[in-house]
């Protein structure tokens, strides 16, 4: 049933999914007053449950469209909103990783909340890169 491939787009759209929940900030175009009470990650969209979830229901539909890597797509695309969560827990929020038997945030506090102190943060800056050069290395060879 999984072959072990990944499909990249599906992992790439998974992995942007669960910022859907951040309209409400951008659309105010300013940093919030109060950006850790910020309704972004607080969602079901920042939380692991949603992509363990849809992943059936996901696959049972491409299936339908008769989609023949609808397993690899599914997964990729959970993967990717998983990845993105568990990624984000490394913020001063954290994110509801056991949601719904806990509404607790989880994480390890490493790297700034508000958006914009993130996009200049030296720490952000060096985790970014890091990524990048895995990502090129990984697709590389």
């Amino acid at each position: 049933m999984f072959s072990g491939d990944i499909n990249l787009v599906a992992l790439l759209i998974g992995s942007g999914f669960p910022n859907f929940d951040v309209f409400p900030t951008l659309l105010r175009k300013e940093t919030p007053e109060d950006p850790i009470n910020e309704t972004h990650a607080a969602t079901i969209l920042h939380t692991i449950f949603l992509y363990i979830a849809i992943l059936p229901f996901m696959y049972f539909a491409l299936n339908s469209l008769g989609w023949s890597n609808s397993w690899v797509i599914a997964t990729s695309f959970c993967i990717g909103g998983v990845v993105h969560v568990l990624t984000e827990s490394f913020d001063e929020k954290g994110r509801r990783l056991l949601y719904p038997i806990s509404k607790k945030f989880y994480g390890i506090k490493i790297l700034p909340y508000d958006f914009w102190t993130y996009l200049t943060d030296k720490k952000v800056l060096t985790l970014e890169c890091g990524l990048s050069i895995v990502a090129f290395l990984l697709l590389v060879f």
